[in-house]
Parts: C-alpha cells; sequence; structure tokens
C-alpha cells in the first residue's frame, strides 16, 4: 500500500476566497494576512542595492518598506535591502490592494554572507 499526500493551500492569500463572505484574499479560512505585523530574515543581501553601494549591511534600527520589484523586497530609502522569503509572496497582492509596510532592521550581519532581520507592520 501506497501513501496519499493530501496538500491544503485554503490560506494562500493569492487564491480567490472559496468561503462565505467577500474579498479575494485569505483562501476559505476566512482571515486576512494583510493587516499582520510579520518578521523575515532577508534573502540575497549582497546582490541587492543596498549591499553593493555600501558594501555592508544595512545597521540595526535602519527604517524600512516593502515593494514589489520584480519580487517583494526590502527598501531602505529608494535602496533594495534583500528579497522577502516565497512564503510572505501574498504581500505582492496586498501592496496592490493599497496595504503598505514599514518596518525597522532588527539584526545585520556582514560576514562573507551578509544577513539582514526585520520586523514588519501594516500601516
Amino acid at each position: 500500500m501506497g501513501s496519499q499526500w493530501i496538500r491544503t493551500f485554503s490560506d494562500y492569500s493569492g487564491k480567490p476566497k472559496t468561503g462565505s463572505g467577500s474579498g479575494s484574499s485569505g483562501g476559505s479560512s476566512g482571515s486576512d494576512k494583510c493587516g499582520e505585523a510579520f518578521t523575515a530574515s532577508l534573502e540575497d543581501v549582497a546582490s541587492h542595492d543596498y549591499y553593493k553601494n555600501h558594501g555592508s549591511a544595512p545597521a540595526v534600527g535602519t527604517p524600512l518598506t516593502v515593494e514589489v520589484r520584480g519580487r517583494v523586497v526590502a527598501v531602505a530609502g529608494t535602496e533594495s535591502v534583500g528579497s522577502l522569503p516565497t512564503r510572505l509572496n501574498y504581500l505582492a497582492r496586498c501592496l496592490q490592494d493599497g496595504f503598505t509596510y514599514t518596518g525597522v532592521v532588527t539584526a545585520s550581519s556582514n560576514r562573507a554572507n551578509p544577513q539582514v532581520q526585520a520586523d514588519f507592520l501594516a500601516v
């Protein structure tokens, strides 16, 4: 006998809502993640504008925003800092729907593989 895998993506915000109520995000669970705060470890920091222009990751306390620039990215001023993990791709839809996100760098490392962690809030 083999195993059967069942996967459900009902909470993925890009999926049209299938339950009762209105709106297009949140899946069938009825929850809408767009207004929730989140923490993210940014990806590919060394290949983004900020690191290329300054030779280091931004310092703890640096203010950030979230934009779509091909991928969903964190931005300091006008410079991209890093890509948000793909688990947060639903934010592209949230941004399209008028949500904005501000954040702050909470951890920063300039080792061989620079890393940045940040906290964000919907405003």
